[in-house]
């Protein structure tokens, strides 16, 4: 990706960021959320590998950045700085196997996956019902980031997470930042409509006798619930939507 296009992504990225910044302080402190099951509230060549790997880090840089949400632009809430980001993520092609909680799941959607705190995570959508959801055509293909995060890096996005957790008395096991959108031609591309469905593992200390539903964050103050679709006690199965959102693992 060349440099004006790298900065173009990261502009665009930063400028969403800067809208849920304002908004969800105000939806943090309300401290309440609708009632839980998926409700809403307002509130290829060796040609290409230098360009890919470019790409890569600057989409890294660009999840990462997009979820800091304080304007001031720390991810501690303090005035000034930037976060420090992983130098490499791994990468995956459309339909690679990944190790789910021990099992062996492939992913629809290409991607990047930064995830440590889960044991693994992979678009479960088939690939052609995901482009039609997202409105890809000709050679747009989905493409997914996928990074670990906390009140550090989220700040604003955690509050709302962990409040409305809190409202559902459930408590959170661990949080994603996701990026759904598209490439085309080595490009990426943000996107605002469509979703897939994704599957993670629990992290390894999780209580399976728990049951388990998801919080999603989106720019714009708009909190989601959304519930396990899978019946495995390991995994948790749930609807990533467009964009970049906040995602809180929440067991009850």
């Amino acid at each position: 990706m060349k440099n004006k296009s790298i900065k173009r992504f990261l502009t665009a990225t930063l400028a969403a960021t800067m809208i849920m910044a304002s908004t969800l302080t105000v939806a943090a402190s309300g401290g309440s959320a609708g009632s839980q099951g998926s409700t809403s509230s307002s509130s290829s060549s060796s040609s290409k590998k230098s360009e890919s790997k470019s790409e890569e880090t600057a989409a890294a840089q660009a999840s990462t950045s997009g979820v800091q949400e304080n304007a001031g632009g720390s991810a501690d809430g303090g005035a000034g700085g930037t976060a420090s980001v992983a130098p490499t993520v791994k990468t995956y092609s459309a339909n690679s196997s990944i190790s789910i909680a021990g099992t062996s799941v492939k992913t629809t959607v290409a991607g990047a996956f930064d995830v440590k705190t889960v044991q693994g995570a992979a678009v479960t959508t088939p690939l052609a019902d995901v482009k039609a959801s997202l409105g890809l055509k000709g050679s747009q293909a989905p493409y997914v980031m996928v990074f670990d995060t906390d009140a550090k890096k989220s700040n604003l996005a955690m509050k709302c997470v962990n409040a409305t957790a809190e409202a559902l008395g459930g408590q959170v096991v661990t949080s994603l930042n996701v990026n759904l959108g598209a490439k085309e031609n080595g490009k990426i591309i943000s996107l605002s409509n469509g979703n897939a469905g994704m599957m993670i593992g629990l992290p390894k200390n999780a209580d399976k006798d728990k049951t388990y539903s998801v919080v999603c964050v989106q720019p714009g103050g708009v909190i989601t619930v959304l519930k396990d679709q899978d019946s495995s006690p390991a995994t948790v199965t749930f609807e990533i939507k467009a964009g970049i959102g906040t995602y809180g693992i929440v067991a009850k």
